[in-house]
């Protein structure tokens, strides 16, 4: 169960919110967002500083926002925005997808300043249901909602450990999964942030994608790179389902499928894995082009890895080791 929520007493939020100031002045650091918010109103963006915040979960385990290292996503949601429900299954499958990354997501419900007894069961099911592997941190009294001066909800924060903005995100469009994922990855350095010049050449390509498939084929890439065989399947077969005439996805299924050589036990496989996703009329244009081989990194097994420190530790000839 989800512990109670209570207005926060007027001079105590005050003097926590002076205790935070004190504590970023003797630090060094620039007049935190929540002073700016405090004096102006105005909305946090990307720069300011937001001050180091304790808080526990509903799961009842302590934490820091932003965490300590790497980048932390503070996703604002409530019960009553159809939206947010949307940005939080976006951000449980980013959960997974980005498992090998230095990246903490924190949920923080907003849903009013108030709560009975009543909403918070609801709020608990809710969890339950929806967000049953991301941390959830209840804003009792929106503190957490008034110093990041949330104009929307949903609304995404991308952190640094420092407090540092880096991306703010309000509300969730049609376009919020490519955005939130092209911003992710470039914050990640996963990508390069392209330059004018580069978007530029993209249109000298010979074939130009459409529809973002060559966003969903590159992650494709990158996720069998990884050794996410499946994952990066799905990527590929939507890079293809956005763009039939796009080559590149289906010569990467054929190196996936085949490897170095081509068996019709093969062939049948991709044949029926690509009519189970809808895309009967790919098969055909099987082997009309060279299949893609994705190099991936050798792995060293640890037998052999052991060998090799072994003789790297090895006293050389005559030593007294």
């Amino acid at each position: 169960m989800i512990p109670g929520s209570s207005r926060i007493n007027p001079v105590y939020n005050i003097l926590m919110r002076l205790g935070s100031l004190v504590i970023l002045f003797s630090l060094g650091w620039p007049v935190s967002a929540l002073a700016i918010h405090e004096q102006s109103n105005r909305e946090i963006v990307e720069g300011d500083i937001v001050p180091w915040m304790p808080e526990k979960t509903i799961q009842g385990n302590a934490i820091m926002i932003p965490a300590n290292e790497g980048i932390t996503v503070v996703l604002f949601w409530a019960t009553w925005s159809s939206r947010s429900k949307q940005a939080l299954e976006l951000w449980n499958k980013f959960k997974d997808d980005y498992a090998d990354q230095s990246l903490t997501i924190i949920t923080v419900n907003a849903e009013r300043d108030e709560l009975s007894s009543q909403e918070l069961q609801s709020i608990d099911q809710y969890i339950v249901e929806n967000i049953p592997n991301l941390p959830v941190v209840l804003d009792g009294g929106l503190n957490l909602f008034n110093t990041y001066a949330v104009i929307a909800l949903p609304t995404a924060f991308f952190l640094e450990s420092s407090g540092k903005v880096l991306y703010r995100y309000p509300s969730f469009p049609a376009s919020a999964a490519l955005d939130l994922q092209e911003e992710l990855e470039v914050t990640l350095g996963l990508r390069k942030r392209q330059t004018q010049e580069e978007e530029a050449s993209r249109g000298k390509l010979e074939y130009q994608p459409k529809n973002n498939a060559l966003l969903y084929y590159n992650l494709g890439v990158r996720l069998y790179k990884k050794g996410f065989r499946e994952k990066a399947l799905q990527r590929i077969i939507i890079a293809l389902q956005r763009d039939p005439e796009y080559q590149d996805p289906l010569r990467a299924m054929e190196g996936i499928f085949f490897g170095d050589g081509r068996t019709p036990e093969d062939e049948a496989r991709l044949k029926t894995f690509l009519m189970e996703n809808g895309l009967d009329g790919q098969v055909d244009r099987i082997g009309e082009g060279k299949p893609l081989l994705i190099e991936v990194p050798k792995k060293i097994d640890a037998t052999e890895r052991m060998r090799q420190l072994m003789e790297k530790n090895a006293p050389s000839p005559g030593s007294s080791r």
